[in-house]
């Protein structure tokens, strides 16, 4: 994979998964360097004409009506990196932490932050060496995440913690293992370090590549379902979706009907006199739904890569002396909206992949199935009852029922922060990171529907559809077909590591 470039062209998702979870690394271009410092040059123009600057010759926050001596200046850059660390939780997974690094390096590099080159260096150094701060989940609103990035920011002048190779350690001695040295603030470094949206940022762009691979994953599912039930094909016929007239719904039909090429299912002349002629919602709308989800992805996607490419910054100063003390680019309204948008979409497959799951189980509506999918052969080799895969669907319900619990839209929920400065907050990264998690659950209960549909498959003795030959063989490579009763949690952890695969592949 190429090096991914700082501040050289606008980054995508899919630079931030490459830097995050593939461990790529990461280049400063020149022409960044240039604007960097034309930048620092610039503040140190207009503070030598004495202007005042928000963060460097005042105080922050409700405080800015107070001077601060430019004699006392790294001292303050180091006491708001130390004051604002008030993060509190677990600590963020370190592909979160290595996204967030990557946006807020990106940010400066714009060249409108009046930073120190040192600084970018070092957070580019710092991905490159593996360097992951200690940053807790909790504490930032949305008017720029200066919480998480002040706790990231402390390592760099070799305070708070940080692992190296998974290890963690004192701040000061993960850059002393990593070869790094620790930088002097000066100017605005700290304050320009804290401002922006990183972390909700880089949250929200793991977040829209999780919901895009999820969508996959239910276009494919769904029809493994379809097929295992024994149901009608017709409800995504090319005929009757184009009617609707929404590209995504009719992308997604494609999709499934794609999957469905080579199955020996039914259509609408198959059926035997008296039996029904429609199919349950949860099989006949699922391209609506995987349509709804592809949208909210679209959305998710533009508006990451809008902020991803912004500049982000309070105060802002111009290679060409121009400066302002009262910009609003950290305002996260629009990624929170998005990202509340992308979580209740995913919430919306979860919940239609949990019904049919429950279809498949049901012997009153599966197709002639077993109930709960015992395989034939079970009660002969045991003498027993079994129960088959009963629970899954309990584990599926619960699992849905969760992601409903945590459905309240995040930006909304504004907070007066800051003695009222901060009167309106946008609660961002709250909202991705619920979108991040709504996917890692939508993943369980999709796993979960692909472990049924591959034993209902096996019961009825039924090959799955070519183009999805593949997954089944991946599933039925981990897992073998349930005939005696078994723990169904560790098949569905197995049926997980599956998806993953698919989404990676």
């Amino acid at each position: 994979m190429a090096i991914v470039q700082i501040g050289g062209k606008r980054l995508t998702v899919e630079d931030v998964v490459a830097v995050a979870r593939g461990g790529q690394s990461v280049d400063l271009a020149s022409t960044a360097a240039e604007a960097i410092e034309a930048s620092a040059a610039s503040l140190e123009t207009l503070l030598l004409a004495g202007r005042s600057v928000y963060g460097v010759t005042t105080g922050v926050g409700a405080l800015d009506n107070q001077t601060a001596q430019l004699t006392a200046n790294a001292a303050q850059q180091r006491s708001l990196l130390r004051s604002h660390a008030a993060g509190v939780g677990k600590p963020m997974p370190v592909d979160q932490v290595r996204a967030m690094l990557l946006v807020r390096a990106h940010a400066l590099a714009a060249g409108f932050s009046g930073v120190s080159l040192r600084v970018v260096q070092t957070l580019a150094q710092m991905l490159n060496s593996g360097i992951t701060p200690w940053v807790p989940r909790s504490g930032s609103v949305g008017t720029s995440d200066v919480v998480p990035m002040a706790h990231a920011g402390l390592v760099m002048i070799g305070e708070g913690r940080a692992s190296i190779d998974g290890r963690w350690m004192d701040g000061g001695l993960a850059m002393e293992r990593a070869g790094l040295t620790v930088i002097d603030l000066e100017g605005r470094d700290g304050l320009a370090l804290m401002n922006g949206l990183a972390q909700s940022v880089g949250i929200g762009a793991l977040a829209v590549n999780d919901a895009r691979c999820l969508v996959r994953l239910t276009e494919m599912t769904t029809a493994m379902s379809t097929v295992a039930v024994g149901a009608l094909f017709s409800s995504v016929e090319e005929r009757s979706v184009s009617a609707k007239g929404d590209e995504h719904t009719s992308a997604s039909a494609a999709v499934i009907r794609s999957f469905l090429e080579g199955a020996q299912g039914a259509d609408d002349g198959d059926r035997d006199s008296g039996a029904r002629i429609r199919e349950h919602l949860s099989t006949r709308t699922a391209h609506h739904v995987c349509g709804a989800a592809r949208d909210a992805v679209g959305h998710g996607q533009e508006t990451v890569h809008r902020e991803l490419n912004a500049v982000v910054d309070n105060p802002m100063i111009a290679r060409d002396g121009w400066m302002t003390n009262n910009a609003s680019n950290g305002d996260g309204t629009h990624l929170a909206q998005a990202m509340d948008l992308l979580a209740d979409s995913v919430t919306t497959l979860a919940v239609s992949s949990e019904r049919r799951t429950a279809r498949l189980l049901d012997p009153s509506h599966n197709g002639g199935l077993p109930a709960f999918l015992v395989h034939p052969e079970a009660a002969a080799r045991t003498g027993s009852v079994p129960s088959g895969l009963m629970i899954a669907q309990y584990t599926a319900a619960a699992l849905v029922a969760e992601m409903r619990m945590r459905s309240v839209p995040a930006s909304v929920q504004s907070i007066p922060t800051g003695a009222n400065t901060e009167d309106y907050v946008s609660m961002c990264p709250l909202a991705a990171r619920r979108a991040l998690w709504a996917a890692a659950q939508a993943r369980t209960v999709l796993a979960i529907e692909l472990l049924c549909a591959c034993q209902a498959l096996d019961v009825r003795r039924l090959p799955p559809p070519p183009r999805l030959q593949a997954a089944y063989d991946a599933v039925r490579a981990r897992l073998p077909v349930m005939i005696e009763d078994r723990p169904p949690g560790a098949d569905i952890e197995s049926v997980v590591s599956v998806m993953e695969e698919l989404e990676e592949a």
